[in-house]
């Protein structure tokens, strides 16, 4: 069920925008498969139109996907921290800086902890992922646009 809130601001968003908010969902490596649909659909019932990634991309198909797709957001599920990454944050901002998509607000679903934590705008714990944190990440996603319409007046 959506709050007034989060209609008030998905509907700010859509007359700013044209659209829901956009967000590419993709996994750090073949363990975070298991998540994919559970976070896709958890995003997709929070408002977010969610586009996934395919299972094995490499940091450059995925950057390039954000930009082809115009999300909004980039979602990296890293939730084993000792596994060795297929894709790497650092690769993931290499490779959006590469394509001047450095606009796209990229965090991580995983571990609060994550090491990664202070690269990337926002952590959200997959134990305790809700409905609320995509409340919080549209209020954050329209803050954004409105400030960056407002440069633009």
């Amino acid at each position: 069920m959506t709050s007034p809130q989060l209609a008030t601001n998905l509907a700010r968003f859509a007359e700013m925008e044209g659209r829901h908010p956009r967000l590419l969902l993709a996994t750090a490596s073949s363990e975070e498969d298991a998540h994919h649909k559970h976070v896709a659909t958890l995003f997709a019932d929070g408002g977010f139109d969610v586009d996934v990634a395919p299972k094995h991309s490499d940091a450059q198909s995925i950057a390039r996907q954000v930009v082809d797709c115009d999300a909004d957001m980039l979602v990296l599920i890293r939730t084993s921290l000792t596994s060795t990454d297929r894709v790497s944050v650092a690769d993931l901002i290499s490779a959006l800086d590469a394509m001047d998509a450095e606009y796209v607000k990229f965090g991580i679903v995983g571990n609060a902890d994550d090491p990664a934590r202070s690269n990337v705008d926002f952590v959200c714990d997959l134990e305790h992922l809700e409905t609320a944190d995509c409340e919080a990440l549209i209020a954050y996603i329209l803050a954004v646009e409105e400030s960056r319409v407002a440069q633009h007046i």
